[in-house]
């Protein structure tokens, strides 16, 4: 198992906590739709590594046998 590795970006860090926490009560009551639009604006707002990382994230956790 690979450990995970803490980032290298130099980010100013700064989150609109208000925008963030106004989704995340919401976000499963959003139609699909919705929620990729979401996601696509955050992933635009990220540096091009961080959006890597998380994209290989989300192809591991895909791809992972559900443990049920």
């Amino acid at each position: 198992m690979q450990d995970t590795q803490g980032g290298q970006t130099s980010g100013s860090g700064n989150v609109d906590k208000k925008q963030y926490k106004e989704v995340a009560d919401v976000w499963g009551k959003l139609p699909e739709k919705e929620r990729e639009r979401i996601r696509q604006e955050l992933r635009q707002k990220m540096s091009a590594q961080d959006r890597a990382m998380l994209e290989a994230y989300i192809r591991e956790m895909q791809n992972r046998p559900d443990k049920k």
